[in-house]
């Protein structure tokens, strides 16, 4: 299927859902939101399209309207509590979704007979957040078919902790600075770590002026489990944000990974990926002195 360009949002929909999803999505029109939306795009026609055969769109959001919690949909939920940004459920009615496929600090969209208004308003706001953080739209047909191959959770041990994770992640991440930091000396610029109870900042200055600023979070736009990145200088308390890491178990090899949603921290545009701990404090230290040899150019 060749439906190209970009759209705001792509609708998913159960077929008694077909009328009642009909005037949301002539709202969001009317409303100025783009729509990827068609006769035929009910969950059983996206759920079994090979990812060639899915239209070639670019989308801010797939909204899939869960009516019942179906395979498709519990992929797309599972999706959303795997760090999916560009899936985005709209809960109908009373519809009751497993606790374990809900993201804790993730506020699902809910609708009901005669709340069109209240919807659209939502979505508007959604795709006006993205747009001002930045975000950038996603293929559909990757988005979907990532969301139904993804490997479920069902592997990860009661015994796992995102938060004591993220505790850990935070005390190894400033050990590794600060030992790191004196070495700096050799490119001419002084390094300098603050290590907090919820913030690590790491500063490089050169003759006083600072060439790179780093602070590494407790929490963030992801959720309150993640270690959240900002590059460069900010006011103290700002909701800035360069990328975030959340800590997740890899059934796989039995070991705990932090999968980074890089926004600008060392690209843009970049699908989630998986570092180890002592992985990611090498990405960030590259990075550091890439910027600093640049500096001195």
């Amino acid at each position: 299927m060749t439906e190209g360009g970009t759209r705001d949002i792509a609708v998913s929909f159960a077929e008694d859902r077909r009328s009642a999803v009909g005037e949301v999505v002539e709202a969001c029109r009317q409303r100025g939101l783009t729509v990827l939306e068609g006769p035929d795009h009910v969950h059983e026609w996206w759920a079994h399209k090979d990812e060639g055969d899915l239209p070639d769109t670019r989308v801010r959001f797939f909204v899939p309207f869960v009516s019942d919690v179906d395979d498709f949909t519990t992929a797309l939920l599972g999706a959303v509590r795997a760090g999916d940004e560009h899936v985005l459920p709209v809960l109908v009615g009373d519809v009751a979704v497993p606790t374990g496929l809900l993201h804790p600090h993730v506020a699902y969209l809910r609708t009901a007979e005669h709340q069109v208004d209240a919807l659209v308003d939502a979505l508007v706001e959604r795709v006006e957040a993205a747009e001002a953080a930045g975000r950038e739209r996603a293929p559909i047909a990757a988005v979907v078919t990532r969301a139904r191959t993804e490997a479920p959770a069902a592997g990860t041990p009661a015994s796992f902790s995102r938060y004591a994770e993220q505790d850990a992640a935070l005390r190894y991440l400033g050990a590794q600075f600060a030992a790191a930091a004196p070495g700096l000396a050799a490119h001419g610029v002084v390094g300098t770590v603050h290590i907090g109870d919820s913030r690590i900042a790491v500063r490089v200055e050169r003759a006083g002026d600072v060439v790179y600023a780093l602070d590494v979070q407790r929490g963030g736009i992801g959720g309150d489990e993640t270690v959240n990145f900002v590059a460069g200088r900010h006011d103290a308390g700002s909701a800035c944000t360069s990328g975030w890491a959340r800590p997740v178990h890899d059934p796989a090899t039995g070991t705990t990974a932090l999968e980074l949603h890089d926004l600008s921290l060392f690209g843009r545009g970049e699908p989630p990926r998986s570092y180890s701990r002592a992985e990611l404090f090498t990405a960030l230290w590259q990075q550091i002195t890439s910027v600093v040899r640049s500096s001195t150019r």
